[in-house]
């Protein structure tokens, strides 16, 4: 399923295995959860030269990034609180005990075995010798549908979003997914993958650090090569063909901004079709063995990539293919297997391309995968205890209140149609909210999970939840799924069925603060509602219907009428960003921008609309020495206070959609004409655009 993603906090930490706190790295303890406070605030900062540093400066200088960040800021304190909450749980699922429940034995004996060091030592490579076997053993390349299927089947399917460069797979990804068409109909999804570093611009780029990168990662290749055995010559040879290899791949694949658009994207081929694109490669072969339902179609999002990786299995050799196959199982299983690999698989993709010092405390990535593999037996715990009836009550009274304010601002916009406003509305009418976790917990029980069998663990949920995707295919689309787990600190808006969802994790303060005041809560919460919502109607999301068919409902002077303002955004947001050294794309991050933008703009008036109805104003005191106003904006920037190390916010600049914390407050705030008058700016100003621009 590919959804739009919203906040994305696993991009703005760039991965919640690079969050943490600054407190003794193995020492258990739970950060505090960050509470928005006026106090927080940088008082020798001036609002309208910088909010971001009148909001966050202070916070900034006081909370540095600790060593094993790749940045940090208000927000990962929740993440790791909410990582701490899980392991409370898995540790006292983890104690042998005959009054285990089923669900108990599974997540607990998956964190011991992830805990149990000593039997993964002991283990070595022992897990994913089948797997190494087999791509020895082969043959010729007419093996690969069958090896690559074994290999699929074995490593954690991901989620995917509009955004991402590619499938994070081997050589290319396969996942179910709504009929652009059709959305009341599941496809089987084929989609460009196969490469090692996060997307086509590592290979293809020609500047100095991308060069320097290059070099690290072969030397990381063929270091993953060495440790499996492999001799040093030879694997350092494989590890410059396996560049090759992968290059080949960056070349055919997609680009990120071209893929943004899910007409580009669309493409239904039958079997014989797909077949045609790469005739070395058997379809029938490899869609039997990964057990996919129905004869077709397939949904080829990049038909140009799969004729390229049909050229590289023509032109590379047997031994090519299992050097790269072999390393790709090694890299996929890296942090499952010893020390000696774990090390290596951060030292290039925590400190080469986050900037992260150490690694993080065991206790904590073992919560984390356990949540990754198990996630909705392990938030059932965590969604009873933390996210109460009343709180979800309270969401969902937000959530409607910001709907109606996007009703108010469809019907009032002069520069829409009756008729595409009547469409609209009918689109926004027809939108599913999900708040905190699903209705319906999946059933875990055909999981074999051993304690003191770490990566055999991971292989055999892998295999469930890909074995549970694939099982959607020819179905119709289940409105209800989630594919995010309740204790994640994230949230998304799924075009194809129309939902916007918020995980239980992500509903904690300082987003969502139960004991605060509205406009705190509207600043921080609210925002992030308003950005999901529309994003269903930013510049891709729009071209979804009410029944998230891919389909053009805009009449053509609407349609220009809206390229014309979403214009405004993409060339406000197309600026050098000094901190990561590279120049931000306004194309790639548009939708995510428009997102932020129209976010604060509907909080902002739902709240507008709460405080009328108390018979109170945006300029009414908020008892805490501010205005309502002076509030809302300033809880909105407390969200997004932090910063990234210089090597993680170029990987974030150049792989993903959202903007860089900085941009997220001091470019919205500065679009939005209340902000203005909240904090008595003049035209001029830094925070004053004279050219503001909104589309909602």
């Amino acid at each position: 399923m590919r959804q739009t993603y919203s906040v994305s906090v696993a991009v703005v930490l760039l991965t919640l295995l690079s969050v943490g706190r600054a407190f003794a790295a193995d020492s258990g303890d739970a950060p505090s959860r960050e509470h928005f406070s006026v106090d927080q605030l940088d008082s020798s900062a001036d609002p309208c030269t910088d909010f971001f540093q009148y909001a966050c400066g202070k916070w900034i200088k006081e909370n540095p990034i600790p060593a094993d960040q790749a940045g940090w800021g208000t927000l990962n304190s929740l993440a790791i609180w909410n990582v701490s909450a899980v392991r409370q749980t898995l540790e006292q699922a983890a104690k042998q005990s005959t009054e285990r429940s089923p669900i108990e034995q599974k997540v607990g004996d998956y964190y011991a075995s992830c805990m149990d060091e000593e039997a993964i030592e002991k283990g070595g490579l022992a897990p994913v010798r089948p797997i190494l076997d087999r791509i020895a053993a082969m043959k010729s390349k007419s093996a690969l549908p069958g090896v690559v299927a074994d290999i699929h089947l074995s490593i954690r399917p991901a989620n995917l979003n509009f955004i991402d460069a590619q499938y994070p797979g081997v050589l290319f990804g396969i996942y179910a997914s709504p009929d652009f068409d059709d959305a009341r109909a599941t496809l089987a999804t084929l989609d460009q993958s196969g490469m090692g570093m996060p997307s086509r611009e590592f290979y293809l780029n020609s500047d100095d650090k991308s060069k320097q990168i290059r070099t690290a990662y072969v030397a990381y290749v063929s270091h993953l090569l060495q440790l499996s055995g492999t001799p040093t010559a030879k694997a350092d040879a494989a590890a410059q063909s396996i560049l090759r290899m992968e290059t080949a791949l960056a070349n055919a694949a997609m680009d990120i901004v071209v893929r943004r658009d899910p007409k580009n994207i669309n493409h239904k081929l039958s079997l014989e079709q797909v077949q045609a694109l790469t005739p070395s490669f058997s379809w029938k072969q490899y869609l039997a063995a990964m057990q996919v339902p129905g004869a077709g179609p397939y949904l080829v999002t990049s038909p140009d990539f799969f004729r390229g990786m049909e050229k590289l299995i023509a032109t590379e050799s047997l031994a090519s293919w299992q050097a790269y196959l072999r390393y790709s199982v090694l890299r996929s299983f890296a942090n499952s297997l010893p020390a000696e690999f774990v090390n290596a698989n951060f030292d290039f993709f925590g400190k080469q391309l986050s900037g992260s010092k150490q690694i993080q405390p065991r206790w904590r990535r073992c919560s984390i995968y356990a949540d990754n593999d198990l996630g909705e037996a392990v938030g059932q715990a965590y969604a009873a205890k933390y996210f109460s009836p009343e709180s979800k009550e309270r969401m969902l009274e937000m959530v409607h209140g910001i709907e109606s304010a996007l009703a108010d601002d469809i019907q009032s916009a002069t520069w829409m149609s009756p008729q595409t406003k009547n469409l609209a509305l009918v689109k926004l009418k027809a939108q599913v909210d999900k708040v905190g976790y699903p209705d319906r917990w999946r059933d875990y029980s055909s999981v074999d999970v051993r304690r003191g069998d770490f990566a055999g663990n991971v292989a055999r949920a892998s295999q469930f939840e890909m074995r549970h995707r694939l099982s959607l295919v020819g179905k119709p689309t289940d409105r209800t799924l989630w594919s995010m787990t309740p204790p994640t600190v994230n949230a998304y808006e799924d075009a194809q069925t129309n939902t916007i969802n918020f995980p239980a994790g992500f509903l904690q303060p300082p987003f969502f603060d139960a004991a605060e005041i509205d406009a705190v809560n509207y600043g921080g919460i609210g925002a992030v509602i308003g950005h999901e919502i529309t994003h269903g109607f930013d510049d891709q999301g729009r071209k979804f219907d009410a029944d998230g068919n891919l389909k053009d409902w805009w009449t053509a002077e609407d349609a220009a009428a809206y390229d014309q303002r979403d214009a405004c955004i993409t060339d406000e947001y197309t600026q050098e960003v000094p901190e990561a050294g590279v120049k931000q794309n306004g194309k790639l991050s548009a939708g995510e921008d428009t997102a932020d933008n129209g976010g604060i703009h509907l909080a902002l008036a739902a709240l507008e609309a709460r405080l009328r109805s108390l018979g109170k104003s945006l300029d009414s005191p908020a008892g805490n020495g501010f205005t309502e106003a002076q509030t809302f904006f300033a809880s909105y920037a407390n969200v997004w206070c932090g910063v990234q190390r210089p090597e993680a916010a170029r990987t974030a600049v150049l792989t993903q959609g959202h903007s860089l914390n900085r941009y997220r407050v001091n470019n919205v705030v500065s679009n939005v004409g209340e902000f203005a008058k909240a904090f008595s700016c003049k035209p001029g100003q830094p925070m004053v655009r004279q050219n503001a621009c909104r589309v909602w």
